[in-house]
C-alpha cells in the first residue's frame, strides 16, 4: 500500500500542476468524430478521437502512447516538432490511466504500425490511481466482481461478454415483439411474495407501516392481466431471492417469464426450440455452441425424457413405485440416499434430482412430467394426474427453462397452497405462501395458458461459455468490504430462516468424514472439526449463508493437521488435495480452508463471511471445550455463556487460544463477543452426544 499512496500523492502533485497550467483536468465535453476503430481504417486521414492512455513511454524527443476505446485500441504518437517544445513538455503529466482526447493524420511508423501522428492533445480526465496492472494486477475473483469498472479495462473478454449478454436480451425481445407478445412492468415490491419456491427479502414500506417483498418472481402478477385480457404477455426484468450463492445462483437475477394463452407446454417446447435456435444462430453463427469443453446441437428436434425416465435412468428407481412420502422416505433412509432430513415428498424427490440425476443430463434436453407436488401453480396431466403439463431444458447439468400448464382452477389452486402451508407447519422448508388475492382473481376466470421462464444470466453464462453466472452479471452480489454491525443497523422484522442445500459441492457428509478419519486419528481433532462443523451450521443460518457449504468447511478445515503440524506451511494444502481427488472443485469451499491458515501457508487473509466465520470460530470451539473440562461433570450442558465469558479475560486460562482471533467477530460478521459465544455453544451443545461432551 505504501507504494499506491506515493502514485497516488505524485498523481495529485501533477494535478496542482495541471490546474496551475489553466487547464481543466476535468473536462466537461469534447468532439469525438471517430472511434478508434475508425482511425485505424483512415491511414493519410485527419482524425480526432479519445480514450483511455494505457501506456506513455517518451525516448528524447518522441513519445509513444496507446489510447483504447470501446472498438479497440491505437498508437499514438507525438513529436516535439509537430506538438511545440511547451505541448511537449508538458506530456510528462500525463499518465495511464488518464483519458485524453487527440487530433492528428493516422499514417504509419517506421516499424509499420498504424498510429496517429499528433498535432493536438487534450487531457479529459486525470486519473488518480493507478490501473492494477501495474501493481498487482487484477486476479481474485472477487475483487474483480467488487471493482467491475476496473475489470472491463484490464480483462478485454470481459467486455464481450456483456456485449453478447446485450444482443441476447435483444433479439429476445425482438423476436417476443414479433409473435404478438406484449412487453409489460409489474411491481417489483409486493405485500405477498409468491410464484417460486424461495426465501425473500423483507423491507418496511413506513408510509403504508407494512411488511413488503421484494419480488421473488412475475408470474402471478403476470398471470392477473390474462385475467384482464391480455392474451400474450412478457416480462423481463430483476428478481431478488434471500439465499446462498453457487455458480448458478446470485441473489439478484434477470429473468424473462412470458403467458400465452390459448397455448399449452407442448406449443412452448416448439416456440422454444425455434425462439432459441433463432437467438443462438445470431448470437454464434450456428447451431453448435462449444461450452466448457463439451460441444452442443441445438438442432431441433431435442431430446426429450420424463422426469420418471430419468429416476429410472440414472437412480434404478420407479418413483411410480414411490408415489407418497412414507414409501420414498423409507428407501431414502435405508440407502442413505440425502445427508439432510427432508420434509415433503415433492420436496424429497427434487433433492434426489438434484444430487443424483441433474448433473449428469448435458442437453439441450426437454425434461417433461414434473410430479405434481414439484410444481404447485401446474396443471396435471392429462396423461397422468399425479404428473404436471410441464417441461424443464437442462443444459450442462442446470436447469434453463421452466415452463407449464398454468392451474386456472381457483379451488384446486387454493387447496395446493394450504397443502404447501401444511408443509410449512411439519418444518418444510421450501414451500409457497397462499395468496388470496390471486385466487380472487383466478375466481373471475383465467383462460387457458402456458406459462414459461428463462434466466437470462445463466444463458448467457451458458453461450459465453462461463462457469459461473457471476461472469454475466456486471455487479454481482459480494459481501461489502465494511460489514454493518448489526445493532447499529434499523430493526427488521423477523424472517423464517431458510438453510437451501448447497449447489455447488459435489462430495458428501460421509465422503468428507471418511477423509476426517483416514488422516487424523486423534479423537479429540475429529471431535473438534465436528464441533467447528457445528458452529459453521449455526452461523450460516444467522448470516444466510448455504449451509451445507460452511459446515463442510468446518468439518473439513484441520483434517490434515497431524500430517502437517511439523511444518504449519503445509497446513491446508493436504486438505485440498484430498478433496480435489474426491470430486470437489468449490472455490469458496477450497478458499475457505486455505484462507484459516492464512498466517503460516501464504495464502491471503480471510474475505468473504464463510471465510471469516470459519477463522473466528475455530479458536472459540476449543476454547468452550475447555470451560466444559474444568467443571466437575466435564459436560457442556452444564456450561452457560456466562461461565464462557467470565473466563475469556483470564490469560492464564487455556493460553494458547487467540482472543484477538475470536474478537474479530464483531468487526468481520457484525455478531457481538456475547451473541457469538451463545450461539456457538448451542451448536455444540446440539451434538454434544457426538463430540463425548
Amino acid at each position: 500500500m505504501a507504494q499506491i499512496d506515493e502514485i497516488r500523492k505524485n498523481s495529485i502533485e501533477k494535478l496542482e500542476k495541471i490546474r496551475a497550467l489553466g487547464w481543466n483536468p476535468y473536462a466537461s465535453r469534447f468532439t469525438k468524430q471517430h472511434s478508434v476503430a475508425q482511425a485505424l481504417t483512415m491511414v493519410g486521414q485527419e482524425v480526432q478521437t479519445a480514450g483511455k492512455l494505457t501506456s506513455i513511454r517518451t525516448h528524447g524527443n518522441i513519445t509513444f502512447a496507446d489510447i483504447k476505446d470501446v472498438t479497440g485500441d491505437i498508437q499514438v504518437f507525438f513529436k516535439k516538432d509537430s506538438l511545440g517544445a511547451e505541448a511537449y513538455k508538458n506530456l510528462k503529466l500525463l499518465d495511464a490511466g488518464d483519458v485524453v482526447g487527440c487530433k492528428g493524420v493516422v499514417g504509419k511508423t517506421s516499424t509499420g504500425e498504424t498510429s496517429i501522428i499528433a498535432t493536438e492533445y487534450m487531457l479529459l480526465t486525470k486519473s488518480i490511481l493507478p490501473l492494477p496492472n501495474e501493481w498487482y494486477g487484477l486476479k481474485d475473483v472477487e475483487t474483480r466482481y467488487r471493482k467491475r469498472y476496473l475489470d472491463l479495462q484490464l480483462n478485454p473478454h470481459v467486455k464481450d461478454i456483456f456485449i453478447m449478454r446485450s444482443k441476447v436480451v435483444t433479439l429476445l425481445r425482438n423476436y417476443l415483439d414479433e409473435h404478438g407478445f406484449l412487453e409489460v412492468e409489474t411491481p417489483v415490491l409486493q405485500p405477498i411474495y409468491g410464484g417460486a419456491y424461495a426465501k425473500p427479502f423483507i423491507t418496511q414500506y413506513n408510509a403504508l407501516e407494512s411488511d413488503f417483498y421484494l419480488r421473488i418472481a412475475v408470474e402471478l402478477y403476470l398471470k392477473r392481466l390474462l385475467v384482464g385480457g391480455f392474451e400474450k404477455v412478457y416480462e423481463l426484468g430483476k428478481n431478488f431471492r434471500n439465499e446462498g450463492f453457487s455458480r448458478a445462483h446470485n441473489p439478484e437475477f434477470t429473468m424473462l417469464e412470458f403467458y400465452w394463452a390459448y397455448a399449452d407446454y407442448e406449443d412452448l417446447m416448439k416456440f422454444t426450440e425455434e425462439m432459441l435456435t433463432h437467438v443462438i444462430k445470431e448470437i454464434n453463427g450456428s447451431l453448435k455452441v462449444e461450452s466448457e469443453g463439451t460441444t452442443y446441437d441445438f438442432t431441433a428436434p431435442w431430446e426429450r425424457k420424463t422426469y420418471r425416465e430419468l429416476f429410472i435412468e440414472h437412480m434404478q428407481l420407479d418413483i411410480n413405485e414411490y408415489s407418497n412420502e412414507e414409501k420414498l422416505t423409507k428407501i431414502v433412509e435405508e440407502k442413505k440416499l440425502l445427508d439432510q432430513k427432508v420434509v415433503g415428498y415433492g420436496q424429497m424427490l427434487d433433492e434426489l434430482y438434484k444430487k443424483y440425476v441433474r448433473p449428469h443430463l448435458k442437453g439441450p434436453l426437454f425434461v417433461t412430467e414434473y410430479p405434481l407436488e414439484i410444481k404447485a401453480l401446474a396443471k396435471a396431466s392429462e396423461k397422468d394426474s399425479t404428473k404436471s403439463a410441464s417441461f424443464q431444458l437442462l443444459l450442462n447439468g442446470i436447469e434453463m427453462i421452466n415452463a407449464y400448464n398454468e392451474l386456472n382452477d381457483p379451488l384446486d389452486q387454493k387447496a395446493r397452497w394450504e397443502e404447501e402451508m401444511k408443509l410449512a407447519a411439519r418444518g418444510g422448508e421450501d414451500y409457497q405462501v397462499l395468496d388470496d388475492d390471486y385466487i380472487e382473481a383466478l375466481s373471475y376466470g383465467m383462460p387457458p395458458t402456458a406459462g414459461w421462464g428463462m434466466g437470462i444470466d445463466r444463458m448467457v453464462a451458458f453461450l459465453a461459455g462461463q462457469h459461473s453466472i457471476k461472469e454475466t452479471i456486471l455487479f454481482p452480489t459480494v459481501r461489502p468490504e465494511h460489514v454493518l454491525p448489526q445493532n447499529s443497523a434499523p430493526a427488521m422484522p423477523a424472517q423464517r430462516a431458510v438453510i437451501t442445500p448447497s449447489a455447488q459441492l459435489t462430495i458428501t457428509r460421509d465422503i468428507a468424514l471418511n477423509i476426517l478419519t483416514s488422516h487424523l486419528k486423534n479423537r479429540n481433532l475429529i471431535n473438534h472439526c465436528k464441533a467447528v462443523e457445528a458452529v459453521m451450521g449455526a452461523l450460516a443460518e444467522r448470516l444466510g449463508g448455504d449451509a451445507a457449504l460452511w459446515k463442510m468447511a468446518g468439518l473439513l478445515h484441520d483434517a490434515d493437521w497431524e500430517e502437517t503440524q511439523s511444518d504449519p506451511s503445509q497446513h491446508t494444502h493436504k486438505t485440498v488435495k484430498w478433496i480435489q481427488e474426491a470430486g470437489e472443485s468449490s472455490e469458496e469451499l477450497i478458499n475457505c480452508i486455505y484462507s484459516h491458515n492464512h498466517h503460516h501457508n501464504g495464502y491471503r487473509e480471510p474475505v468473504s463471511l464463510m471465510e471469516w466465520s470459519l477463522y473466528c470460530c475455530d479458536e472459540l470451539t476449543g476454547f468452550i471445550v475447555a470451560v466444559a473440562l474444568v467443571r466437575p461433570e466435564k459436560k457442556l450442558a452444564s456450561v452457560t455463556s456466562d461461565a464462557v465469558l467470565k473466563k475469556f479475560p483470564q490469560l492464564a486460562f487455556a493460553r494458547p487460544v487467540d482472543r484477538a482471533q475470536i474478537k474479530l467477530c464483531e468487526e468481520k460478521l457484525g455478531i457481538p463477543l456475547d451473541e457469538f459465544v451463545s450461539l456457538a455453544l448451542s451448536a455444540m451443545q446440539g451434538v454434544a452426544d457426538d463430540l463425548g461432551l
